[in-house]
């Protein structure tokens, strides 16, 4: 069983009651965490000297914080220690220093922990860097990928809102750019994890123009300043870029909704954010209130009851207490509820999700629990209980989320006419066809997927022969029944949701089959060469058949350059289309190399 005790720390004395109270259990079975408010190094040198005195060799890890939870309480510049006491469960801690190179750190932290094969590992880390909050992605996936098995919790330390520097330690040190980590290792420990987002999507898809990395060039054809001052008026704009957090953008990952708020404005209008985004990526933004908070605690609440606890960590960003004020007690307490509660609000969390690996999440509430027996607690929680909306906060919700219907619906509808807009824009009216416009869009981005993924790309040209003798001959309306004929062939070429048929131009026509090598380009190739003749559609001024013909080339690009480009890759195609005809057309001529 896990017995969890936490104090609201003032002096020396109150950690000697807590060792008088629990006399017996050796150093490596406490978890010590110490959330402390108190951020000056002097402080947190105070504090540790004091923990160390009473409790000497005990594995601890402690950090700065914008905010501390202990129980059901939210109390600022204080200092909350959290002590867990285990029967079954080993603990180790480190202090790794550095985070100018986050994958090494990670590395560094996985390799003082994994010898211990921990079933879950608490994390802090120092979260700011120029005073910019440090986006811990890579330290994480690193952890996660050497110790795929261990539950990762935790966040990155605070300075009360400050933005200057952050320290976290254990009790062997303390340091102001790393991470410190404890490991929980055990048989019959039972680690639970979970969260709450309750950020939600509203208005119109966006779409990430140009990025690099954090840093976002253009959005929807605007600068992100043009695009907050448009849509969330001057107000916001002029509040910037504390004010971006209480409308962050929203995007979905990997199945996940996150929540990502610009950190930094730049004089270009470009802003930083806490996380890298890249070009195509669409998001909306978000907004949250007490009402969304509500009822995502009713189903945390539901989520964390079916799993044993005996005692509860949250780390929550900090955006959240800003924004929703006292609100957040709602989303607080019924995790209290359930038991001994302690923890901190962050400048970011981590969070090891069941499929994504192990996340860097901001504006997110996450809740580690651990037990060491199998079965649910029936005693009372040491905490407030569940708090429940008044009456005027409940129709307050109800119409909250009444209005978000109604702007949520109004957008799905207008995405819904911009995109049969531009599936209009993008098509050829006569053959139904994708048009140049649209072909010239996909090639430049499946060039750039097969430079990313290492695929072949191959490109088919389709010339008619002869084709201004037929509307000579026939007329144009006989001229535009051959055109939509030999369409008709094309349509049946696609065989995957990649492929792209389209019609290039006048009696031209396109074929991209991204990931196709040149062996089964040209069997595509010869097989639209013998199908437009099986169309037998007469051609009697043709001087190559009495029916109508195609010439076709075929240029593949199987180890893509960087410097391959939609105009050369149509110009090398073209070549070999001419190739066709001037050798004597009806044929195919293609190519595999590139020089």
């Amino acid at each position: 069983m896990v017995t969890s005790v936490n104090i609201d720390y003032i002096e020396r004395a109150d950690l000697e009651a807590v060792r008088r109270q629990f006399p017996h259990y050796a150093n490596d079975r406490i978890l010590i965490q110490v959330f402390s408010g108190r951020i000056g190094r002097s402080d947190v040198e105070s504090i540790l000297d004091n923990v160390r005195a009473v409790f000497p060799g005990t594995p601890l890890i402690g950090t700065t914080t914008a905010g501390e939870i202990i129980n059901g309480a939210i109390t600022d510049e204080r200092v909350v220690i959290s002590f867990s006491f285990f029967e079954h469960t080993t603990v180790r801690s480190t202090l790794v220093d550095g985070n100018d190179h986050l994958l090494a750190t990670g590395r560094a932290v996985a390799a003082a922990l994994a010898p211990h094969d921990p079933k879950a590992v608490i994390l802090f880390g120092s979260g700011l860097k120029a005073q910019r909050t440090i986006d811990t992605s890579p330290l994480l996936a690193e952890v996660h990928r050497i110790m795929p098995a261990a539950v990762v919790a935790g966040g990155q330390a605070g300075d009360n809102g400050k933005g200057l520097t952050t320290v976290v330690f254990t009790e062997s040190g303390i340091t102001e750019a790393g991470v410190v980590a404890a490991a929980l290792t055990g048989e019959t420990l039972i680690a639970h994890r979970t969260y709450a987002l309750n950020w939600v999507p509203i208005g119109k898809k966006l779409v990430i123009d140009r990025a690099t990395g954090p840093r976002v060039h253009s959005i929807d054809g605007r600068s992100p300043y043009e695009l907050y001052r448009h849509y969330l008026g001057q107000e916001v704009v002029d509040g910037l870029p504390l004010a971006a957090a209480d409308f962050p953008l929203i995007i979905e990952r990997q199945g996940i909704r996150m929540a990502i708020h610009a950190v930094g404005i730049n004089d270009d209008g470009s802003f930083d954010y806490i996380h890298s985004f890249h070009a195509g990526e669409q998001v909306q933004f978000g907004y949250c209130h007490a009402g969304l908070l509500a009822a995502g605690a009713r189903e945390m609440s539901e989520t964390l009851g079916r799993s044993p606890i005996e005692t509860a960590f949250i780390y929550s960003c900090v955006s959240r207490k800003w924004i929703l004020g006292g609100s957040v007690d709602v989303e607080i307490s019924p995790v209290a509820a359930l038991g001994p509660t302690a923890g901190f609000f962050c400048y970011g969390e981590y969070y090891t999700h069941p499929h994504a690996g192990c996340l860097f999440f901001s504006q997110t509430m996450t809740v580690l629990t651990l037990a060491e027996t199998d079965r649910a607690q029936d005693r009372p929680a040491e905490g407030a209980a569940p708090m429940a909306l008044s009456d005027q906060d409940a129709r307050q919700l109800k119409t909250l989320r009444v209005l978000h219907r109604l702007v949520e619906t109004s957008a799905k509808e207008i995405e819904t006419i911009n995109r049969q807009l531009m599936d209009m824009a993008n098509e050829d009216a006569l053959t139904g066809l994708g048009n140049r416009r649209h072909l010239d869009l996909r090639l430049t981005e499946e060039i750039n997927r097969a430079k990313r993924g290492g695929t072949a790309i191959s490109l088919i040209l389709i010339d008619i022969d002869h084709f201004k003798d037929f509307n000579d001959t026939y007329g144009h309306v006989e001229g535009d029944s051959c055109l939509r004929g030999i369409s008709s062939v094309l349509k049946t070429v696609p065989r995957r949701s990649i492929d792209i048929v389209a019609r290039y131009g006048g009696e031209e026509f396109a074929c991209l089959l991204p990931e196709t090598d040149f062996k089964g380009a040209m069997l595509v190739a010869e097989a639209i060469r013998r199908d437009v003749i099986d169309l037998n559609i007469a051609h009697g001024s043709s001087p190559t058949a009495p029916h109508v013909t195609v010439s076709i080339g075929v240029q593949t690009v199987e180890d893509v350059p960087e410097d391959l480009s939609a105009d050369s890759l149509l110009h090398r195609t073209d070549r070999l289309l001419y190739a066709a005809k001037n050798g004597g057309r009806n044929r195919v001529v293609g190519s595999g190399d590139w020089d």
